[in-house]
């Protein structure tokens, strides 16, 4: 019995030291996965940071055209022209009265002298967000991801007249100034968008899009308006990534 309990208590005693390396692997085994926690949180950190910056600079355009269009209404203001802008539609609003006597399709002289001083404007302030073109200096140009994709000329009419009447000479309007601004600054003419496409268009819309009810004179008179559209180009994913690493 002597010989039994202790053999007993050998087979016991030597089963402890076992223990002290499976504890050791356990414990080596948890800093392995805090160290992998650890890695895992820093990285959904930063690609969190990463989302965040991507999406402000995708909701970047608005503040963006409405720095172009507050420059080119203190521009024209410094010159004694008084304009109107819809930094949320992106619209720069010339009056009928600054352009044109009613009734007419052709520029007043008033408004081919303030076609002359906002072609200047315009172009001094959507140069660097248009495509680069070759022999125009870029050296006042920061880096950007923001870029223009078109500049519409929008014709519109009040509701007097018939719609085929107010189609037309909507877009008469619309050429007009458009033919002008090009005649003052022979750069607009160039500029291009990133797919080297034309900057510049036109279109006529009438009577379709008033700002004011038309039961008025007054509002008549704010709608026959000339309005300046800037359409931004959203940066594209290689773009951000270039800015945002």
């Amino acid at each position: 019995m002597a010989i039994r309990r202790s053999r007993v208590q050998q087979v016991e005693g030597a089963s402890y030291p076992l223990l002290v390396p499976l504890s050791d692997l356990i414990i080596g085994i948890m800093f392995l996965f805090l160290i992998g926690l650890m890695f895992f949180s820093l990285r959904m950190e930063h690609a969190v940071h990463r989302s965040t910056d991507a999406i402000a600079t995708l909701s970047g355009t608005e503040p963006v055209r409405t720095k172009i269009l507050n420059t080119l209404k203190n521009d024209l203001s410094r010159q004694g022209l008084a304009v109107q802008i819809n930094p949320v539609e992106g619209v720069l609003s010339l009056s009928e009265a600054l352009l044109f006597d009613k009734g007419k399709a052709e520029l007043a002289k008033r408004g081919e002298d303030a076609l002359a001083v906002l072609a200047q404007s315009l172009f001094n302030s959507v140069f660097c967000y248009a495509a680069p073109i070759e022999g125009m200096v870029r050296k006042a140009c920061s880096v950007t991801v923001y870029s223009l994709e078109a500049i519409i000329i929008e014709g519109h009419t009040d509701s007097d007249g018939n719609d085929t009447g107010n189609w037309n000479f909507s877009v008469k309007r619309a050429f007009n100034v458009y033919q002008t601004l090009m005649g003052a600054s022979a750069g607009l003419a160039r500029l291009v968008n990133l797919n080297q496409q034309t900057l510049f268009s036109l279109s006529g819309y009438g009577k379709g899009r008033p700002i004011k009810p038309n039961d008025t004179d007054e509002n008549k008179q704010r709608n026959r308006r000339i309005d300046i559209r800037l359409v931004m180009t959203s940066p594209s994913a290689t773009l951000i990534h270039a800015v945002i690493p």
